[in-house]
Formats: C-alpha cells, structure tokens, sequence
C-alpha cells in the first residue's frame, strides 16, 4: 500500500501524535484523528496540520482512513478493533495497525474478517517520557513490524518516511520480545532505584547518589554495546570474590527483602555470564551460587 493513501490515528497520545507530526512533516496525508478525550484530538489534529480532523468518536477517524493505526493503551486494542468491525466502520482492503510490543497483529482478526482489512502490527524499541521525546527519538529508532504482506509493506514504508529503522519479525512469541525490551528498559530503570534506594540506606543521599553513579553507569552501558555483555562484565563475581559477596548479603540481611531477593538473583544471572565471559571456573561458579541461594547450607 502507498504509505502517501489517508492515514487515521485513534489515540492522540505521545506515540500517535509523534507519528501523526513525523508522517505530516514527510509529506504523508493525516486526515483524521480521534481519541476519547475531545479535547486532547483536537489538539493532536491542530497540531499535526489544518487539514487534518478531529473526530469525536473513533468510527469516524476509521472510516477516514486507508491506513488506520490504532495508538490506543494496550489493554484497549482488542475492544476497539471488535468495536469498529462490529460497526463496520473500516473501508474495505484498508490497512489496520497497532503499536504495542506485546500484542501480534492477530489482535486484529477481526477487522480482517470483518472488512477484508490486512492488518499489521509497528512497535518503536524506543522509551518516550515527553512527546518532545518521542518527537526526537523516534527516528532512528527501530520499529519491528509484522503481520498481513500488504500492511509489513505500508508499515515499513512509514517507518522509513519517519526516519525509523523497519526490521520484520515473524508472528508469534511477540510477548517474549516485548518482554526483552521491558527487562532492557524498565528493569533496568527500577534496578538504578534499587541501587538507590540501598546507598540511600548506607547513608547518602538519593539525589546525589544518581548524580554521582551517573558516569558508572554510562559507561557501563557503552561497554556493553562495544565489546559485547560479556567482555564488559566486571565486578566481584567476574572476579570471583565470594568473600565480598558475602559480606554484601550479610549487609542486606534484616533490610528489605525485596532488594535481597533482586540482588540474588541478578547475582545467579552474572554468574552464568562470568562463566561464558570464562572469568571464573566451575567450582567458584559453584561456590558462589551457594553464596547467592537462601538457607542453601541447611538440611
């Protein structure tokens, strides 16, 4: 499908607005823009360009468009779509397209048998806290798309117009990928509240802890993305000192249990990785796996 056909947005939040702004500024034709807030579609479409209208309800902007891309919360995709077919709102043949991560376009049946739509799903690997955010990282950012050939096509034409990186993924196991981009991202974010959070306990401040464990941090992640997760791994367990380990589960212990329960199982995971990275041996690996398992010495 020509990616330059009309293109509805239901759900003016900060991914659909992004990619209604992005797509207007490539020159692609938005016409329509609904959401179930009155107010926040009509500034989603004044935004977005003078021609674009703002729909009081999500039938209207569907039956507006040749590419429909439903950018509502994830729990909502499926009512919607059952709504809209069901009310026969889709035109025939139209492309119909979500953005989650955790949901295949299978979530979207039933426009296909309603209206003979193909349908397909686009998620950006990108975190967007501000629309300014989202407006700025969107492109470049990845975009994995799958589904019906017709919508793989007219998605991955979008992407590139945005100036995102269209990578196909085969259907099925869409909630172990998104699963993998939540660990990458939002563990990751409550893993720097948990090393907070215990500096916090050793007596430094919350804020000056994040400024200071900054730099770490960073540079942590460059190493990852230039040697690779193994070959940037240091620490204790790459190292091998249970000694330390030891004394870091015996400060933790009367505390939170919640942080001693993240901390040991973080442990048993970097201790595989110090196995493939080949830093410590089977019997320290061993060793330390004991040290990192709860009441482990008794009967």
């Amino acid at each position: 499908m020509d990616t330059k056909r009309d293109i509805a947005i239901i759900g003016a939040g900060k991914v659909g607005l992004a990619i209604g702004l992005l797509a207007a500024k490539a020159n692609l034709r938005v016409v329509a823009v609904a959401d179930k807030d009155a107010r926040r579609a009509a500034a989603a479409a004044q935004r977005i360009g003078p021609d674009v209208r703002a729909c009081d309800r999500a039938e209207e902007a569907a039956a507006a468009g040749q590419l429909v891309l439903l950018t509502v919360p994830d729990d909502a995709i499926e009512p919607l779509c059952i709504r809209l077919a069901q009310a026969g709102a889709f035109s025939a043949g139209a492309v119909v397209a979500h953005c989650c991560g955790a949901l295949g376009s299978e979530s979207l049946a039933p426009a296909r048998d309603a209206a003979g739509c193909c349908v397909g799903s686009m998620h950006p690997l990108q975190t967007f806290a501000t629309i300014d955010s989202a407006l700025a990282k969107l492109p470049g950012a990845h975009c994995f798309i799958e589904g019906d050939a017709e919508a793989v096509d007219s998605l991955t034409n979008l992407a590139r117009a945005i100036g995102a990186v269209p990578v196909a993924m085969p259907a099925g196991n869409r909630a172990l990928y998104h699963a993998a981009a939540v660990m990458a991202c939002n563990y990751l974010t409550a893993l720097l509240d948990a090393a907070a959070s215990l500096a916090e306990t050793a007596g430094v401040d919350r804020g000056q802890y994040l400024r200071a464990v900054e730099p770490l941090v960073r540079a942590t992640v460059d190493n990852v993305f230039e040697v690779g997760p193994a070959d940037a791994l240091t620490g204790p367990i790459e190292r091998g000192d249970v000694r330390t380990i030891e004394r870091h589960l015996a400060a933790l212990a009367g505390g939170d249990e919640k942080l001693a329960a993240f901390y040991r199982s973080a442990g048993k995971w970097t201790v595989a990785l110090a196995r493939r990275k080949g830093s410590i041996d089977g019997p320290v690996a061993e060793a330390i796996e004991r040290t990192l398992t709860p009441d482990s010495g008794k009967e």
